[in-house]
């Protein structure tokens, strides 16, 4: 028989949100542990972090676990190993609300408790289900505590994921809002916390006063702690690059600057780096394809519905749009009503392309990130409002065409032809 090389296979971590299962299966992990050993070790210990989605906020949560976990081993050879020197394993309340169907009522209140139980049988603690899950958590907080002299790691994983496709919202509201008022009751017994989501709905009126955790979405120090930059594109991805260069007959700069222009551009502070979306850019590395994988993978619901039901006129979209960063940081949750920007923002269909400081005050000027993006999102718009009540004559197929094929010039042309038809209430 003819000996030949076993296929080359690739090293990208598509769809691993386990930290240990990606350091053991040799996937790329692009180290962002120095953030880690930054916040873990900073006097602050209650934190909360917004990301659009598919941009590895589930990694992150996953390695501070490991972190908190004190499994040592798996962080060999990254920044954190040579920095940390006690490695001290804590006990871990992790609490996921990226699955399950919240749109079922109770749903909620189940995942709590069925993460309580879990928490509860790691720990030997027995507890008194008849309680409220407030009263539950704080009283297991507590026990823990009294057994092992530890406090424990609070990590929330898509806090507002059931908040957003709840059908009885003020309900769900109303349980989160007790639920987490334990961070702050019980605060000596936890050694830290961090929540993530994709936006801050109901931010403001699920952590209240003092109970508000350190908001670091929009932070110079953490403008990175997800997404890939550029540097970090070229340290680790240079063979991919020149793999995908030579795929499509470019330099390896042009090939660089392409990746840039379509999944690139993704700013969290008006002086952070620019950061690419991972998942994008894993699949178009992986297969040496410029496609608009963001599509894909599907935009949030609530987004679509805010839109249609609102009066902004989206084809201002087209062009760069003001707006103060305060307003940004600062806004609530009823704010969504009318206010569409940040929703847009904080899913990572605009972004921060430059700003402007007068008296203190800064205004950013946002803009879509690459051409991914802003294709996806007018995609959207044609699923939403052409296939159910437009009739323009606007030929789809000829869209299609273009879209398939990356012609992105044409593609906004028929956009622009399109929202000529529309009436102006939409």
């Amino acid at each position: 028989m003819e000996h030949t090389d076993a296929p080359k296979t690739d090293h990208f971590p598509l769809g691993m949100q386990d930290f240990a299962k990606l350091r053991n299966s040799n996937a790329i992990y692009v180290d962002k542990t120095e953030y880690i050993y930054k916040l873990v070790h900073s006097t602050t210990m209650s934190y909360f972090l917004a990301r659009p989605r598919r941009f590895g906020k589930s990694l992150l949560c996953n390695t501070l676990r490991a972190y908190f976990g004190g499994k040592k081993e798996l962080f060999e050879g990254l920044k954190i190993y040579q920095w940390e020197k006690e490695w001290t394993q804590y006990p871990v309340f992790y609490l996921d609300f990226v699955s399950d169907d919240y749109t079922v009522k109770g749903t909620l209140k189940d995942t709590i408790s069925d993460t309580l139980s879990i928490y509860e049988e790691a720990n030997g603690i027995v507890a008194d289900t008849k309680k409220s899950l407030a009263k539950r958590f704080e009283a297991d907080l507590k026990a823990v505590y009294e057994k092992t002299g530890k406090q424990t790691v609070v990590i929330v994983d898509e806090y507002d994921n059931p908040l957003v496709h709840s059908t009885d919202l003020e309900t769900d509201k109303a349980t989160f809002r007790g639920f987490f008022t334990v961070l702050k009751s019980s605060d000596r017994y936890i050694r830290f916390a961090f929540l993530t989501g994709v936006t801050k709905l109901a931010k403001t009126s699920v952590f209240t006063g003092d109970n508000q955790p350190e908001d670091i979405s929009i932070d110079l120090d953490n403008a990175a702690i997800c997404g890939i930059t550029e540097t970090e594109l070229i340290d680790y991805f240079t063979p991919n690059i020149e793999s995908l260069a030579q795929s499509e007959g470019i330099s390896f700069e042009q090939c660089v600057d392409a990746l840039k222009q379509w999944y690139d551009g993704y700013r969290f502070h008006e002086f952070g780096a620019m950061v690419f979306n991972p998942v994008s850019l894993f699949n178009v590395l992986k297969k040496k394809d410029f496609k608009n994988y963001w599509y894909g993978t599907g935009t949030p619901t609530i987004l679509m519905q805010r839109i249609r039901s609102s009066s902004f006129d989206y084809r201002l979209l087209d062009n760069d749009v003001k707006y103060l960063k305060n307003s940004l940081e600062n806004y609530k949750d009823t704010d969504f009503r009318t206010e569409l920007i940040p929703l847009l923002y904080y899913s990572g269909y605009l972004t921060i392309k430059s700003f402007e400081k007068i008296d203190r005050i800064v205004e950013y000027t946002l803009g879509f990130p690459n051409n991914e993006v802003k294709i996806s999102f007018l995609t959207n718009l044609i699923d939403e409002f052409y296939h159910s009540d437009i009739q323009s004559g606007f030929d789809y197929l000829a869209f299609s065409r273009d879209f398939i094929k990356g012609n992105v010039d044409g593609v906004l042309r028929r956009f622009q032809a399109l929202f000529e038809t529309l009436p102006y209430a939409n």
